[in-house]
Parts: structure tokens; sequence; C-alpha cells
């Protein structure tokens, strides 16, 4: 595991294979983070900056944001997590994004993650680049395979995978793992840690068959033979399916109805009182807000209408087709009916 110099820059403990990395924009942090802001989520904010070598990078900065956070962060941290599965990864050969620092002042802490020019996650190649290609998705199976196979063969066992974890570059000749805060090194995995590196495969569900799935759990190595690849492609979907409607679900919904904003929708205040939902793609990207030029409106009362967008965000996640699936929804607390809009035409499916 990498072993990097400990330095000290602004009450700030960095361990960081180069201190020029922070020159700069480490001095203006505040004004770099402000000025450059990509999302800000809970205790987590992200934005890019560069070094004075004109290195580009993303930088996660973490605050906790309650006394049990203070507590935990005080004992270890996400940033230091992401750096050392980053080192063990490495040290494999596993290719992933290379986190060369990460600095923490009290219970505050950063991480750099270096740029990764023309490179999407799987989940928005897969859904939104090569959606209609059957060639590429093949080549992107094959690859994915390989990746995995690598986990595989060198027994590495990762608390959570996903779809998001991987970057593609957009003409879909690399991959790389991203954003993976736990490896554990084993002597041979368990089918529990085995079903965790099936996941990506389980999210493409409706459009991955069996058959190919069958085909690319067969290529990565994690199954003897056809019969073990068809049982464990079918647990890892009940798995996934399970993962949603126990835990995920329950927290989206809370977060939803609180008038937050989620992966899966943005929260736009409006003038007149209300709060607008807008929905976004499968692949996490925000959607322009509706109008009536390219979507129509139906009234609801507030409880109808919440129901009508709960169901929406759900199956955006579930991979259920529904004829009408919400782009909006326009909320208020007082006696207004809430407005629904759907796309002008019938929807085919969950994303065009």
């Amino acid at each position: 595991m990498k072993e990097d110099p400990l330095i000290t820059v602004d009450d700030w403990d960095w361990c960081i294979d180069d201190p020029s990395r922070l020159e700069p924009w480490f001095s203006i942090r505040n004004d770099a983070e402000e000025k450059f802001l990509l999302y800000r989520d809970g205790v987590s904010a992200v934005f890019k900056t560069s070094d004075a070598s004109g290195r580009n990078y993303y930088v996660r900065h973490d605050v906790p944001d309650s006394l049990a956070g203070h507590v935990k962060a005080l004992f270890g941290s996400r940033a230091k997590d992401l750096y050392d599965a980053s080192g063990i990864l490495a040290d494999h050969k596993i290719p992933c994004v290379q986190y060369p620092g990460w600095g923490k002042c009290g219970t505050e802490s950063m991480i750099l993650s270096e740029e990764q020019p023309d490179a999407v996650t799987a989940l928005e190649y897969w859904f939104r680049l090569v959606p209609h290609n059957h060639v590429l998705r093949l080549e992107f199976l094959s690859k994915l395979a390989d990746l995995i196979g690598l986990l595989c063969s060198n027994a590495l066992a990762l608390r959570e995978f996903s779809l998001r974890n991987i970057l593609v570059r957009s003409n879909g000749s690399e991959m790389l793992v991203v954003d993976v805060s736990s490896v554990e090194e084993r002597e041979t995995l368990s089918r529990e840690e085995k079903l965790v590196l099936l996941r990506p495969f389980a999210e493409m569900r409706g459009e991955l068959s069996a058959d190919d799935a069958t085909v690319a759990i067969l290529d990565s190595g994690l199954a003897a033979d056809s019969q073990e690849a068809s049982e464990l492609w079918d647990e890892a979907v009940d798995n996934l399916e399970e993962y949603i409607n126990n835990d995920l679900w329950p927290q989206v919904e809370e977060t939803i109805l609180a008038g937050e904003s989620t992966p899966y929708c943005r929260i736009v205040p409006l003038e007149n009182g209300g709060v607008l939902h807008v929905r976004n793609t499968i692949w996490n990207e925000e959607l322009p807000v509706p109008d009536d030029t390219n979507s129509y409106a139906e009234e609801l009362p507030g409880e109808d209408a919440s129901k009508v967008w709960l169901n929406g965000i759900k199956a955006l996640l579930a991979r259920d087709h529904l004829q009408k699936l919400p782009l909006s929804w326009e909320h208020y607390e007082d006696d207004r009916k809430d407005v629904i809009r759907y796309e002008a035409e019938s929807v085919a499916g969950l994303e065009e």
C-alpha cells in the first residue's frame, strides 16, 4: 500500500505524494469551493480545481453536521478510506482513478482525485451513449467482465460496487474503478462477495438479457459453468431488487417528502410559494424544467400527486415500465392543487 509523506499546511495534515499539488488553490480553498462547486450533498461538497502545473483534480470536502458525525470523524474518514482502497487496487494493478493525497483538520477532511478527461460513469455509458448499439454494448460487457474478473482473480472484496463506481472513456476504450471506499484482500471470495461484484450487471437488467448476462459472468471467471453463472445472475438481480425495496427506497422516499434533492430528482423553489421536483435521468443527469412546449400538465390533490411522483421515481429505480413517467411535480402546502407534468407524447420506456 502506498505511504506518501505527511505534511502540515494551514493546520491541515496532508498525506500526499507531491505537496505542489496543493498550490495555489489550497490557500484559497474556501473561495475555490464556492466558485467551482459541482455539487453539495449532506456533509460533502465536491469542487474542481487545478494546481500551478496545470494538473486538474476533483476535491471532496467532508464536514460532519452532527455530534455522531464528529465523533466518527475523529477515528476515521471517508477520505482516508478512499485513499487506502485506491492504494490496494493499484498494488494489484486494477485500473483505477488515482487519489494522490488526502488531508484532515480536526473532523474535516479532503481528498484529491485526478481528473479523467472524456470519461463518464458506466451507468451513463450504458444508458445514454450506447443504448441502441448492440456491438458497443457487447464490447462494454466484455470489458466489464474483464474488470470484474481482475477483482475476482485477485480475491479483492468490495463492500459495495455499482455502475457508478466505474468510469468509461467515451469511446469505450478503458474502464477505471472510482469511489470505492473499502477493499479487503481475501484468500478466496465468498459467494456473497462475488454477488457484490456482480451488482453492475444486475443494474442493467431490462436491457441485459439473461443469456448475455450468463455469458459475461462466465467470462469474468466468477462461475465454473453456465448453470452457476445463471444462478449467480438470478441471485444478483434478486439481491438488488431486495436492496432497492427494503433499504434504498425508504431513504429516497423520506428525502423526497422532506423536500430535498436526491440523485434521482432535484428541487427548484418557485416564486409563487410552491416547490418544483424535477426528475433526473436514469444516469442521474439533470433534465430541463418542463413547460407547455414539451409536456402536458395534470392537476391533482396534493396526496394523489405525491403518490404519482413517488411511483414514478420508484419505477425509475426498479426498472419498471410506466406508460406515463412523470417529468415534474409542482407541490403546494396550501389548498392549491399540485401539478404533475408528463412528456407531450406517450412515454415508450423509462428513457428515450
